[in-house]
C-alpha cells in the first residue's frame, strides 16, 4: 500500500514538473517588421476564414465556437515574428482541483493529440494549444488549427470536468 502511494506521488510530482518545465512563455508578442507583416497576412486570413472574431489587438484576435461539453469556447490567436499560437484557457487557476488523477489525466492528453499542447500556464490555467510556424499558415491551415483546439478543448474538459468548478 505505502509503496503504491509513493509511487502515485512520485508519477504526480513528475507530471508537475513535466508541465512546468514543458510550458514556455508564448513567444507570438513583439513588434518588430516580421510580426507586423505576419499580423497583417494572418488578418487577411481571418477574414477569408469565414469565422466570426474579435479583434483585441493589432497582433490579437478571438473566436467564440460552441461545443457540446464545455459550451462556449473562445479560441485566441496571436502572432508573433516566426510563430502562430492558437489556444483556449478551459479553466482558470482558481477553479482548478488539482489531483493526481487530474495531472495524469492532462499528461495522458499531450499523449493523445498529435499537434495539441495540453497543460497548465504560468499562471496555473488550463490551456489547450496549437503553435505554428508563421510562415505555413493559410485559410486552410488556419481553420484545421482552430477547429483542432476547439475540439480536443471539448474532449479534454469533458476528461477533467470532475476537477474543475464553474
Amino acid at each position: 500500500m505505502w509503496r503504491d502511494r509513493g509511487l502515485r506521488g512520485l508519477i504526480a510530482f513528475l507530471i508537475v514538473a513535466f508541465i512546468c518545465v514543458g510550458s514556455p512563455a508564448l513567444r507570438a508578442q513583439g513588434t518588430d517588421a516580421a510580426t507586423t507583416a505576419n499580423a497583417n497576412k494572418l488578418a487577411q486570413v481571418l477574414k477569408q476564414s469565414g469565422y466570426t472574431y474579435t479583434t483585441h489587438r493589432s497582433d490579437t484576435w478571438s473566436i467564440d465556437l460552441q461545443r457540446k461539453n464545455i459550451g462556449k469556447v473562445k479560441i485566441i490567436t496571436s502572432v508573433g515574428a516566426d510563430i502562430v499560437v492558437t489556444f483556449a484557457i478551459l479553466a482558470k487557476k482558481a477553479n482548478i482541483q488539482k489531483s493526481a488523477q487530474f495531472l495524469e489525466t492532462l499528461a495522458s492528453a499531450n499523449h493523445d493529440y498529435d499537434f495539441v499542447k495540453v497543460g497548465l500556464d504560468k499562471d496555473g490555467d488550463l490551456f489547450v494549444r496549437i503553435d505554428t510556424p508563421a510562415r505555413t499558415i493559410d485559410v486552410q491551415e488556419f481553420k484545421r488549427v482552430v477547429e483542432q483546439v476547439a475540439n480536443a478543448s471539448n474532449e479534454v474538459y469533458a476528461k477533467v470536468s470532475g476537477s474543475i468548478r464553474r
